[in-house]
């Protein structure tokens, strides 16, 4: 599945604080970030205008325009071996989902270069890897057999890093593990989500965490 253009356009901030509604798919004993999407916190680089992120309800939403994406990244810290995990909700009206994707971002060195753990609506995930603003393939698209699929449904998506490995789950299932190339002094973390060529597709994420990664 080919990427469109990146851009990064963002109408809400972000919030920032531990709270009892975290993922729980995260296994490492201590928290380094989580985010409810509650507060605002600039530390997302939002910005002031446009309707292409907003929050709501405990829910950060992303609505890319048409057959283009939208990426933020996080620039209050960098994350080296870590355990992230959030919970994705697919658009509820879409007409062609192996177009359309989203998930989480680590790794990210700037809006250039980043990893991106992605899962379409059909229930396959791939991971890919933006470099200079040229995709590159880690782990081509799979069939994941226990992910939700169809409007609304939600799954949880988890990426685990140690050293240069990179293992990826989808709802606590592990579906590959692979070598990549961690950033020195580790990478920002970030969100993205992907629209249809001739419409704004509405995803959803929410219970973001990242914690060490256990024993």
């Amino acid at each position: 599945m080919s990427k469109r253009a990146s851009a990064i356009a963002v109408a809400a901030g972000l919030g920032m604080f531990l709270a009892a509604t975290s993922a729980q798919a995260c296994k490492g004993p201590h928290v380094q970030f989580s985010d409810d999407f509650r507060e605002v916190d600039q530390t997302w680089g939002t910005e002031q205008d446009g309707d292409a992120v907003t929050v709501e309800d405990g829910k950060v939403k992303f609505k890319a325009d048409p057959d283009a994406g939208y990426a933020v990244l996080y620039g209050g810290a960098l994350f080296d071996d870590a355990d992230i995990c959030v919970t994705v909700q697919m658009p509820n009206n879409f007409k062609q989902g192996d177009m359309i994707e989203a998930g989480p971002l680590f790794w990210a060195e700037d809006h250039s270069n980043y990893y991106y753990f992605e899962l379409d609506p059909n229930g396959k995930v791939a991971l890919e890897r933006k470099v200079k603003g040229k995709w590159v393939t880690v782990l081509g698209w799979r069939q994941v057999p226990n992910a939700k699929t169809g409007a609304g449904a939600k799954n949880v998506l988890r990426v685990t890093t140690s050293g240069n490995t990179i293992t990826v789950y989808v709802n606590d299932e592990k579906i590959a593990s692979v070598k990549g190339q961690q950033p020195d002094g580790g990478g920002q973390i970030g969100l993205r989500a992907d629209s249809e060529r001739d419409k704004r597709d509405t995803w959803k994420f929410s219970n973001l965490k990242v914690t060490d990664v256990a024993p």
